[in-house]
């Protein structure tokens, strides 16, 4: 089971058994709650000094009563292990040993026990720990009446190429969406990221990151992006899947709690380095990764101090080809001129066709750096301190290269810049009746095409940085009192986002071909991919942009402990999201991205670009694109303005007032049932401040406030139907609040691409559900357990986005003129007000909906008697969901799947360990999701295909200091795949290659 790990005892031994013998006869005034046994036996180690070394196998679900009054730790150990079937011995240098109780024979005087040798079970240091090890972390979620799954450190650190959250991606109902290769953003149990509330240090907060277009671009949401930090920076990591009064709001599926490390959570001085090389297959290149760990705590463990840093490279190498979405030609006005392919005209243009055929090779090398700080005090025994400080910076250069066709998409026939879809000829037309709902032109050959070469360039960095200050107080008579302070900033900046257009135009005999999922091709005729001379630059855009996420936090709370417990608090949090996007501007909104700069239309494309080389399977092999950074480096910068992307420009504060109170019937050996009821008051207020275009055309700054308030119930109980079963049932009503960039009120309109006008919603309302969590776990012997879970989610309704069908600008909600969409079109071609090419776009309330599923979890522990040792765990998740959402027509329609998670998430583990040596492997599976309901194109929905991967870990230990580790990530090269509509037509594909990773690890 992954939360019982083996922990080397050995260097910690003969670190602390010095002063053990002199610790053991310290009276302490010790006040220990009724909590598991390895939480017990973790603070009494802390207060006393002493040495306890345990078998995780004893420690795991057992539970250890209340123990008060003034004792030496030896005088307290008999009464934490009463009625447990436990007992201790005391070695000669003085640290203690839990082992079995003898089955008739009375335990001798634990003062006066010979030292008898432990059992042959794996062992764990509980020395002096604030937080509990692995095997206290598995009694956390057995005595909780929450549904609660942790990973510790040895989960965190090897689970993936990058971040945290491939770690978190092995969760039970959990899944990820990837970007390049990686774990970005976390779904659970059907709902996607954006309903998850992340906490860092008990702290409320948020980092974000930018993708490509495909990827999601970037991120103004309240999705968390895991990708920004080491995992090596993590202690444990907490899941909870059941709502309480005492966590924050903004959660409908699942709350994450990432903690860092503490100085006491180690030996009393420790010491780790960590040196690796990962290579990447795709790109040729391997990269270096170092982190270091020193912790230290003075001699009466009062005072520690850790320091860690993490730093990793990694170059990855995506190629992989894309229909850009689909569309009908009668969306693109006039649709083809002329067919020669034996179908009529009317029924190619009701078909959906490719809107962009493209091949794509995108490299990108990053650079990850984590840095964490802990000081934490203990004046005396009732009392704890603690300052945290955690940064963290990812920093990307990205280079993406695409062969292409803007011709699909563009309204209207040919001019002096090129050709629209009403100047094509279509010679070869496969067309399927998809799924028997709609048409596609899943293949065809094409004649008078223009051909792009697009190159972009961009510079991406995130740094995160927060700090945090708690304090707990033991006031005697079970009361306990405990304030926390935060502040965390994430700012993510986009500075350059610079892209080159080349293109030649009338190409004949384009073609592209996506009835093969796995295999799309797209060639390009007549063009003459390499030669310099017959390119021309078309187009150049500048779009650096920036968004700032800022929490600061304030939470008090007291409670007491006793046969009923309770607790309360208060939480003052305030939260502003910021964002600026600029592009070349006059000073209006026009766009200008068609004015090519002089000095760049003069540009020598020969001694400027390259050629750019992928797979010929997708289609063509090689093609001249700009090199974006030279090229540029010579030219004076355009000028930029937010005036063409204005309502992308805006500042959104939120204030949440919250008070909760919550009564418990605590876990007791004794009791059969246990739980906790609560209440949660929260009172919001918004401040909204942005740019937007106004009824005249011009651009202009709009504020306005915004009040919510909540009453949010809770209930989680569990009932031990067994000695060795537990069931919990946990019920509550929860709400997700918006995207503070869904609430901005600046209208916007857009001409790059498809043709539309988007407006933000100030009134959304939270998305609401009512939530209902049966869970069995049954644990015969402490090597094999089982959970089952059943859970439901009434949705009384989601925020969702609207858009319409193409139109007529007239066709406008908002009170626009014509004007405003000749004033915006500028130099775009295909762009009039008066072609049906409009579409109209803007968040909502959705209807009614709800979600069931259901979860298994299992693990199982073998022990051979000849050392060789075996782990197998595994969950597997299923989930339904269906919501009423408003459909491009405005009417309601049934839509399944349309909350951004997979139906099912599933993964399975297989670890042997023989002696020194370890190996295992990982096998994971995500199903289709649907990522963008309604799609603003011509399928109904957008959406990620299915994705199964093979993960594989091995290691050797050296020495009791040093181990090697060889991880392969990604073994089967798995592609990344997206469709279009609810009949999966194939959009997209990219191979990101494998990971190897090489490492050696020292503890000293």
């Amino acid at each position: 089971m992954r939360l019982r790990h083996r922990l080397a005892a050995g260097l910690a031994l003969a670190t602390l058994a010095t002063s053990a013998q002199a610790q053991a006869q310290r009276r302490l005034d010790l006040d220990l709650p009724a909590q598991p046994l390895a939480r017990s036996l973790v603070d009494l180690s802390s207060r006393s000094g002493v040495v306890i070394v345990a078998p995780a196998a004893l420690t795991a679900n057992r539970a250890a009563p209340r123990v008060t009054g003034r004792m030496t730790a030896r005088e307290a150990l008999p009464r934490l292990l009463a009625g447990s079937g436990l007992t201790f011995g005391v070695e000669a240098n003085g640290v203690i040993l839990i082992r079995r109780a003898p089955p008739v024979v009375v335990a001798p005087s634990p003062a006066h026990a010979a030292p008898e040798p432990v059992e042959d079970l794996p062992v764990s240091v509980i020395t002096v720990v604030a937080r509990p090890l692995g095997e206290a972390a598995a009694s956390q979620d057995r005595i909780s009446p929450r549904l609660i799954d942790i990973l510790v450190e040895d989960d965190l650190q090897r689970a993936g190429p990058g971040g945290v959250g491939d770690a978190l991606a092995r969760l039970p109902g959990a899944s990820a969406s990837l970007d390049a290769g990686e774990a970005r953003q976390l779904a659970v149990r059907g709902v996607g990221a954006r309903f998850t509330l992340v906490r860092v240090n008990g702290l409320e907060t948020l980092a974000t990151f930018g993708a490509t277009n495909a990827g999601g671009g970037t991120n103004r949401g309240r999705a968390f992006d895991y990708n920004v930090f080491a995992a090596d920076l993590f202690h444990q990591v907490r899941l909870q899947k059941t709502a309480s009064a005492d966590l924050e709001e903004g959660s409908l599926g699942a709350s994450v709690d990432m903690r860092t490390r503490s100085p006491f959570d180690l030996p009393a001085r420790s010491l780790r380095m960590t040196a690796e090389a990962t290579h990447n297959g795709a790109s040729g290149r391997t990269a270096p990764g170092v982190s270091l760990l020193a912790s230290v705590r003075d001699r009466d463990d009062r005072l520690g101090f850790l320091i860690s840093a993490a730093y990793r490279e990694r170059t990855t190498a995506e190629t992989g080809a894309s229909a850009g979405q689909w569309e009908s030609g009668t969306a693109i006005f006039p649709g083809f001129a002329a067919s020669r392919s034996g179908e009529s005209l009317e029924v190619l243009n009701q078909a959906l066709h490719a809107r962009i055929p493209r091949l794509e090779a995108v490299r990108a090398d990053q650079r990850r750096l984590g840095l964490t700080a802990s000081l934490e005090w203990r004046p005396d025994d009732q009392t704890h301190i603690t300052a945290d400080l955690l940064y963290a910076s990812l920093h990307v250069e990205r280079r993406e290269d695409l062969l292409e066709s803007f011709t699909f998409r563009t309204a209207g026939g040919c001019d002096a810049q090129g050709c629209g879809l009403g100047g094509v000829t279509v010679t070869e037309a496969q067309i399927v009746d998809q799924g028997g709902r709609v048409p596609v032109l899943i293949a065809g050959t094409f004649d008078n095409v223009d051909v792009r070469s697009e190159a972009r360039r961009d510079i991406l960095k995130t740094v995160f940085r927060q700090s945090t200050l708690s304090a707990t107080r033991r006031l005697g008579d079970g009361y306990k009192a405990s304030v926390l302070l935060g502040y965390s900033r994430s700012d993510f900046g986009n500075p350059r986002r610079d892209t080159i257009w080349l293109q030649q135009s009338g190409v004949t005999g384009f073609a592209y071909d996506f009835s093969d999922a796995k295999l799309p091709r797209v060639t390009f005729g007549s063009a003459n991919l390499t030669g310099a001379a017959a390119w021309r630059v078309a187009e150049f855009r500048a779009e650096p942009n920036w968004v700032d996420n800022i929490h600061k936090s304030a939470a008090f709370d007291i409670e007491r402990d006793g046969p009923v417990a309770w607790r309360a608090g208060v939480l003052h949090r305030r939260y502003v999201n910021a964002a600026t996007t600029l592009s070349r501007s006059n000073g209006t909104i026009a766009n200008l991205n068609s004015d090519v700069p002089p000095d760049l239309a003069a540009a020598p494309i020969d001694a400027l670009s390259r050629l750019i080389s992928i797979n010929s399977a997708f289609g063509a092999g090689r093609w001249r694109a700009m090199d974006v950074e030279r090229t540029l480096a010579g030219l004076a910068r355009p000028s930029l303005g937010p005036e063409t992307a204005a309502s992308l420009n805006y500042a959104i504060g939120e204030t949440i007032d919250a008070a909760f109170v919550q009564v418990a019937r605590p876990f007791r050996e004794n009791r059969r049932v246990w739980g906790e009821l609560g209440l949660r008051w929260i009172a919001a207020r918004y401040d909204i401040d942005g740019l937007g275009v106004l009824a005249s055309g011009l651009v202009g700054e709009q504020s306005l406030e915004r009040r919510d308030r909540r009453l949010l119930p809770s209930l989680n109980l569990a009932w031990r139907v067994a000695p060795d079963a537990v069931l919990r049932f946990g019920a509550a009503k929860v709400v997700a609040r918006p995207d503070l960039a869904s609430l901005r009120p600046g209208l916007g309109v857009s001409t790059t691409g498809t043709k539309m006008v988007v407006v933000g919603n100030p009134d959304l309302e939270p998305t609401q559900a009512r939530t209902l969590d049966l869970a069995l776990e049954w644990r015969p012997t402490d090597d094999l357990g089982l959970n089952l879970a059943v859970f439901h989610k009434s949705l009384s309704t989601v925020v969702q986005s609207t858009v319409t069908r193409p139109g007529a600008f007239a066709a406008n909600p908002f009170g626009l003129s014509a004007d405003v969409a000749t004033l915006a079109c500028g130099s775009s071609p295909g762009c009039s007000p008066d072609l049906p090419i409009w579409q109209f776009a803007r968040p909502a309330n959705s209807g009614e909906g709800r979600l069931d599923g259901v979860e298994l979890a299992f693990s199982r522990r073998i022990e051979r008697g000849d050392g060789v040792a075996w782990r197998i765990n595994g969950a597997a998740s299923h989930a339904r969901s269906h919501v009423w959402l408003i459909g491009k027509s405005g009417a309601l329609v049934r839509t399944e799947d349309a909350l951004g998670a997979p139906r099912t998430a599933a993964f399975l583990s297989v670890q042997r360990r023989d002696g020194p040596t370890s190996a295992g492997v990982t096998i994971s599976h995500r199903s289709a999701f649907v990522a963008t309901a309604p799609a603003p194109n011509g399928g109904d929905v957008d959406g990620v295909n299915a994705l199964t991967r093979v993960d594989i870990n091995t290691s050797h230990r050296l020495s009791p200091a040093a181990e090697l580790t060889l991880d392969v990530f990604n073994l089967t090269n798995a592609a990344d795949r997206q469709f279009s509509d609810t009949t999966h037509i194939p959009t997209y594909l990219h191979r990101v290659g494998r990971d190897v990773r090489l490492g050696l690890r020292m503890t000293f």
